[in-house]
């Protein structure tokens, strides 16, 4: 029997985890207007595109990965290192929308007792998608204040 409360928690987090692709959606409006110098620029950390990026390789090569070991489904193919900044942005919105949507599919096909298993650094599935909804936050605010900046 599964706890009500629990089944809350991982609700709400699997939304959390989903709100990227809503994201996504707003983004391509913003995105489409800007020039390319405003989300290539690099003076203060990694650009736009690359931290895009960065959520589309944690998805492919961490989140999914530790997904699937769970599931005992074969390992997607990783994805090397790219120069972001040289991909179209609808590309890189693309591809980051696939990586979440398998993500989601993951999370969605897992059982109740799943959560509970260890798959990084002594976490359990819960605490480690609870990561990576926080680094999505973090990251998409370090994306709004360089886009901030390159109006200002």
């Amino acid at each position: 029997m599964s706890d009500p409360k629990a089944d809350q928690q991982r609700g709400e987090l699997l939304s959390q985890l989903c709100y990227l692709l809503e994201e996504i959606a707003s983004l391509r409006s913003i995105t489409s207007r800007l020039y390319e110098a405003q989300i290539t620029y690099t003076e203060r950390g990694p650009s736009v595109k690359e931290c895009y990026g960065a959520i589309i390789m944690r998805d492919r090569n961490e989140v999914l990965p530790a997904l699937e070991r769970l599931s005992r489904r074969k390992s997607r193919r990783a994805m090397k290192g790219k120069d972001w900044n040289r991909i179209p942005m609808e590309e890189i919105l693309a591809e980051m929308e696939k990586a979440r949507q398998a993500v989601i599919d993951a999370v969605t096909g897992l059982k109740i007792e799943d959560w509970a298993q260890e798959v990084a650094d002594g976490i359990d599935v819960y605490q480690f998608l609870l990561r990576v909804s926080q680094d999505d936050a973090d990251t998409l605010r370090e994306i709004a204040q360089k886009l901030y900046r390159s109006h200002a």
